[in-house]
């Protein structure tokens, strides 16, 4: 028995085979109620000894490599359109609700299971098994719960209100179905790549040109990415760069307004004497069309290098970018773009006001888990910067183009439909800054989304040659992702619809919410977890949604009326913020806020009302509070905080040395670093003076000299804490310093991994409770208490608004309780009827309730909603 037992782990493990063997033999030896364990040694030696190339127990190893060289895009293309065919087949089988229970937690079982196991014993096979498994369980839910929805909840019969409204939700709940569809699609094989050697004779490496488009950004941004690519680990004869100004143009010089001339012709003196000062080329152009892509395009009719590299001005290359991004195009003639992730170092508006615990930022879903899916099928795409072109093939395109505001996106489908080829290196190698208030970060979204229309209605991707059907297919998703725009809205005013104007939205049961629709939700949550539990925390998520909905959708109606007239909006980074204030983006909120708490109200007074449905009401109240709680979240980030720091700083710990004027050494050690500075660590305390100087031994034979601007007694497990500011006299002192903060990929590369934490599905739940909850209010005291309006005070008003507000509330639930009385028979004629039955659609009117109370017509059968 023992033997069978070890041939059965030999077999089934996941562990390489010498671990496996080695593992049993020690311990069995060790294993003290065997009684048998030197005769079963002896055996487990053997068999090592007899099948050491044709083992049975190498059987797991031998099935995981053949599984992994055989996944191909267009076989898992066809092993989805199988599953799905089997899907839509099983979903539209009806079953008894007792039966839907079982099922339910039966596949629901399966996908935590295959969910542990995944996290536990993680191998390409085991995760590419669960992941076919819970992705046929999760579209299973999803289809089965819209087919149900669409065939038996409708709400007919109810006026043309409640069946518009019925059907908006409906379309909702399809748009997320969608979306859960192509999440699968792309994230069904993500794809890394080993990084090849470039030759050592550097006479057969190309030649490329660094290109750093830049408009109306600060020298403190431009300088450190300037710095950055000057430094770049490549022979210098095989690379130059390139400061495109586009801030600095004739046209600006030259406009009607003296004072913006004025600042325009500064700027162009400004940035010439920089790049020549770090030893790159200026170049500026007659006018501003077509703005980046123009910008670039005019570079490329000086430039003559057999590769392209493009840095936005505030994405800090490290040194080791180009070497490991060149070599990929020395082995396929037809690759036309390497793309790297954009990693960013400073927050985003949300984390910084919301004052989020250290974690994944938003960015890190896109780069760490769509891009390697979409590598999988041949489609991921140029996204504007930290990127690297084949030169050659770029000007056989025309350049960048430029019909849309997304010119990235869609010069990668240029290049895609003649047959070239992309390629997604998963490596963070540029240091990037994000918007730090949120109309920048507004400014920047609705750029991508109406972006993306564009491309859908100017060039879509279903009308170009030469694109295969998944490309279509996957270009087609990033397109319609932003709709989310429209679904959020609506189901944001749904609870509103029927808890204040009794509009029906579907026509169902408590018991039948349970059998589809928890499962659904269920799964789809298990989904998230299983691809993004790393990058993306639930709920979070939905605040980044919430706050863009209504400026990506507003903007995408004017562009689907008039698809040519966006203009490009250049993103706003480097921003100085010395107070507090509210953002502007605030106002649409509290207009969605107060009429959630109303709907809340009115839930609460028809719980009240005689004869209603519990049920539904409850279950559309929770879905109010859970609104209000995101948009309390919105209103804490359009609260915004001051931003002094006028370089991002990154968390790192690096060895360093201080020398004291009388030449002393002190060991000490960084906190968090940028290129203007640090907070230093020293291993002992000694007493300083603010304003000394004194030198940091950076590395053996490179120092840099810094000012003490601060110090404090204690830091953690220190005995004291130095804020300390570089003293930068030279170019060379810039580049030292840029290099030491953000030249080593391996440290970003580190910094990446330790934001990528997980959250269960329960803590990140409470984290966005305590967030909403403590940074709504925030906002709202700081309205009440710094705005005014003339002779009148916010506090008055508020306290006015709410007692008219409870008149209002009283008067409407008397009114409304009046007109239910009015229908109720003669208590004394009324005879009692049963209950109407709860099965779908019954019969609504169907008699008094308890020989009392007509069903209000608002309300839903069994609890509807």
């Amino acid at each position: 028995m023992q033997r069978v037992r070890v041939l059965v782990y030999l077999c089934l493990t996941s562990e390489p085979t010498a671990m496996r063997i080695d593992f049993l033999s020690r311990s069995v030896v060790q294993s003290r109620r065997s009684p048998a364990r030197p005769s079963l040694r002896r055996y487990i030696v053997g068999i090592s000894q007899s099948f050491q190339k044709v083992a049975p127990f190498q059987l797991y190893d031998y099935v995981q490599s053949k599984i992994k060289l055989t996944v191909t895009p267009w076989i898992t293309y066809l092993g989805i359109t199988f599953a799905m065919i089997m899907i839509v087949c099983l979903a539209e089988f009806q079953i008894p609700l007792p039966d839907q229970y079982v099922v339910s937690g039966m596949l629901l079982t399966l996908m935590l299971s295959l969910y542990n196991w995944d996290l536990h014993k993680r191998s390409d096979i085991s995760t590419t098994l669960s992941r076919y498994a819970i992705i046929f369980c999760s579209a299973y839910f999803g289809w089965h719960y819209l087919y149900w929805r669409a065939t038996q909840t409708m709400p007919y019969g109810y006026g043309i209100a409640s069946e518009v409204a019925g059907w908006t939700l409906l379309l909702a709940e399809a748009y997320g179905f969608i979306m859960l569809m192509f999440n699968h699609l792309v994230n069904i094989h993500p794809v890394s790549h080993p990084i090849p050697d470039l030759p050592k004779d550097e006479h057969n490496l190309p030649f490329v040109d660094v290109f750093i488009p830049t408009y109306n950004e600060d020298i403190n941004v431009i300088l450190p990415t300037l710095a950055a690519t000057v430094n770049l680990d490549y022979p210098s004869s095989r690379f130059t760069v390139w400061l495109l100004d586009d801030g600095g143009t004739d046209q600006k010089c030259n406009q009607s307004d003296s004072a913006k001339a004025a600042l325009a012709k500064k700027r162009r003196d400004n940035l010439r004497s920089l790049a020549a000062q770090y030893g790159a080329k200026y170049l500026t152009r007659s006018n501003n069309a077509h703005a980046k892509s123009g910008n670039i395009n005019n570079a490329l009719t000086k430039s003559q290098g057999d590769l392209v590299a493009i840095f936005d001005c505030d994405h800090i290359p490290t040194r080791d970018f180009l070497k490991n991004t060149v070599p990929f195009f020395l082995r396929d003639e037809k690759l036309f773009l390497v793309q790297t992730p954009h990693n960013f170092v400073s927050q985003d508006p949300i984390e910084k006001n919301l004052n989020i615990p250290k974690g994944p930022g938003e960015n890190e879903l896109f780069y760490e888990v769509m891009q390697p899916g979409l590598d999988f099928w041949e489609t991921s795409y140029f996204c504007g910067s930290a990127a690297v072109l084949r030169q050659p093939i770029l000007k056989s395109l025309g350049g960048i183009a430029g019909l849309t505001i997304t010119e990235d996106a869609e010069t990668t489908i240029d290049a895609m439909k003649r047959g070239y080829r992309t390629l997604y290196l998963n490596k963070a190698m540029v240091s990037g800054l994000q918007p730090e208030t949120v109309t920048g970060m507004i400014v920047q979204r609705v750029r991508w989304g109406t972006g993306m229309l564009q491309i859908f209605l100017l060039k879509n991707p279903w009308t170009q040659k030469g694109l295969t059907f998944v490309q279509r297919l996957l270009y087609t998703n990033l397109i319609v992702y932003w709709l989310f725009a429209y679904s959020r809205l609506a189901l944001m005013l749904a609870p509103p619809a029927y808890l204040i104007f009794g509009i029906t939205l579907c026509e169902t049961t408590p018991s039948q919410l349970l059998a589809y629709l928890a499962p659904y939700l269920l799964s789809s949550l298990i989904v998230a977890q299983h691809y993004y539990r790393r990058v993306r925390w639930p709920f979070i998520s939905q605040v980044y949604e919430t706050l863009q909905s209504i400026f990506i959708a507003h903007a995408m109606v004017k562009v689907f009326l008039k698809p040519r007239s966006p203009s490009f909006k250049v993103t706003p980074k480097g921003e100085f913020l010395d107070r507090h204030f509210l953002s502007v983006a605030s106002r649409p909120f509290y207009v969605l806020l107060v009429v959630n708490i109303v709907a809340i109200f009115s839930g609460i007074g028809l719980l009240q009302t005689p004869g209603a449905h519990i049920d539904a009401i409850l279950f559309v109240l929770f879905w109010a509070v859970l609104d209000s709680l995101f948009l309390l979240a919105v209103l804490g980030v359009t609260h915004e905080k001051p931003q002094r720091r006028t370089a991002a700083r990154v968390g790192l710990r690096k060895p360093i040395k201080l020398i004291l004027s009388d030449g002393s050494l002190i060991d000490a050690s960084t906190e968090d670093i940028s290129w203007r500075g640090a907070r230093v660590l020293p291993e002992f305390w000694t007493e300083f003076e603010r304003n000394t100087v004194v030198s940091v031994m950076l590395a053996p034979g490179k120092c840099l000299p810094v000012r003490l601007v601060d110090s404090s007694v204690t830091s953690r497990d220190h005995a004291g804490a130095l804020a300390v500011e570089f003293v930068l006299e030279n170019s060379e002192d810039v580049v030292l310093a840029v290099d030491w903060a953000y030249g080593a990929s391996s440290d970003l590369v580190t910094m990446a991994h330790s934001r990528r934490r997980a959250r269960s599905i329960l803590g990140a739940l409470w984290l966005f409770v305590r967030l909403a909850t403590l940074s709504g209010p925030r906002h709202i005291g700081h309205l009440l208490t710094t705005a005014r309006l003339p002779n009148i005070q916010w506090k008055r008003m508020a306290t006015d608004g709410l007692v008219i507000a409870h008149k209002v509330l009283r008067r409407w639930s008397i009114a409304r309780w009046r007109s239910l009385r009015a229908k109720t028979p003669d208590r004394v004629n009324a005879q009692p009827v049963s209950r109407p039955s709860t099965a779908v659609g019954a019969e609504i009117n169907a008699g008094p309730i308890e020989g009392d109370w007509d069903i209000p017509p608002v309300a839903l059968e069994g609890g509807r909603a």
